[in-house]
């Protein structure tokens, strides 16, 4: 299987802009900071920028200049290089495009995952045949070997909910709209989709509710979004899809922004038990029983 040994951008971009946050809040300047090592201030500004990679103790030292000297803390923040960042989903580098990549990663960190995307089944839910659907409806799904690929990549994907050890929790809504069969689909397959809704919704970890067609005009009809929060000290951030990935918003305001949506939506959709018996009702092809 093929390696990355160096963190993709947005977690080297996420690195420096932690280091430039305790920078900041220790009141040195960068001239200041970067002399703790030795180094020209345009080196520690990139690094503060995510454009240059930076090792372990290079780190450490650092943590200590600006007065963070919290053990876990330190831990935390080093592991980023230090673990060598090896990774499953290098093996598919050829399929995926950077930024869809780097979704990856961060899923692989997040602690908890929202996430609101109309008309369709939360990619984190969808069964192999579903996915498999939706990936080769793309035009830039140009050969059944790529949809192949894709389709391993997002089952794999799933490991972070059902992981022994500390399972992401996910909070998600679905649309009513998203349970209708597809046309042309397969008889079973929005059956079957609609079964492993149930089952995965049965998770402790996972908190699914769907937002009825009844639903006035709300907040979240503009955009899907997704918002993932980790470990301290990493803040939080929020992502809107599309096709070739996603675009990251790492800002606490626009964080602050999607959150308060996410919140109205949530709050807008049904119960978690209803939103089972609305599921139900579609998988038995009574959706209005």
């Amino acid at each position: 299987m093929a390696t990355a040994q160096t963190p993709p951008p947005i977690r080297r971009r996420r690195l420096g802009g932690l280091l430039r946050h305790y920078r900041k809040a220790s009141g040195l300047t960068l001239a200041q900071a970067a002399k703790t090592l030795g180094w020209e201030n345009t080196r520690l500004s990139r690094v503060e920028t995510g454009q240059y990679q930076i090792k372990g103790d290079e780190i450490a030292a650092l943590l200590t200049s600006y007065g963070i000297a919290e053990a876990g803390t330190v831990a935390e923040v080093t592991q980023v290089i230090d673990s060598g960042y090896r990774a499953w989903w290098a093996a598919y580098a050829d399929v995926l495009p950077q930024t869809y990549a780097d979704i990856i990663a961060l899923e692989s960190e997040a602690v908890l995952i929202r996430g609101y995307f109309p008309q369709l089944i939360p990619a984190l839910l969808q069964t192999p045949a579903y996915a498999h659907a939706i990936i080769s409806s793309s035009p830039r799904a140009a050969t059944q070997k790529t949809a192949t690929a894709l389709v391993q990549v997002r089952q794999a994907r799933k490991e972070i909910l059902t992981r022994p050890s500390g399972p992401t929790e996910l909070r998600t809504v679905v649309d009513e709209s998203a349970l209708y069969p597809r046309a042309g689909s397969a008889p079973d397959l929005m059956r079957d989709q609609l079964l492993s809704l149930l089952d995965m919704s049965e998770r402790p970890n996972i908190t699914l509710r769907v937002m009825p067609l009844s639903a006035p005009v709300h907040s979240g009809l503009t955009s899907n979004m997704t918002i993932m929060d980790f470990r301290p000290p990493w803040p939080s951030l929020a992502m809107v899809d599309h096709t070739r990935g996603g675009v990251f918003l790492e800002e606490p305001e626009d964080v602050k922004a999607f959150t308060e949506v996410f919140d109205a939506v949530y709050e807008a959709a049904l119960p978690t038990d209803e939103s089972r018996n609305v599921i139900k009702k579609y998988m038995e092809g009574n959706p209005h029983a």
